[in-house]
């Protein structure tokens, strides 16, 4: 139940990279002298970030349904 959990707060966790990532872009965009283009790396790097959580979380939560189903099977 506990590694369940964990794949849950990963998964928000990654979200909200997603989210903070996004909104730095969209902040670096709305500047009013344009930053130059290796200002936007931060937040480029932190969707990836982002994206790479939810990817872990899809594996964990694979890993407990493979588990699971082995438990209960076998």
């Amino acid at each position: 139940m506990r590694t369940f959990i964990l794949a849950w707060v990963i998964g928000f966790l990654g979200l909200v990279m997603i989210v903070g990532g996004i909104w730095g872009v969209i902040d670096l965009y709305r500047q009013e002298v344009r930053a130059p283009l290796k200002s936007y790396g931060g937040a480029i790097s932190m969707i990836c970030g982002g994206v790479a959580m939810l990817g872990v979380m899809q594996a964990l939560r694979i890993l407990l349904a493979v588990f699971f189903y082995m438990v209960t099977h076998v």
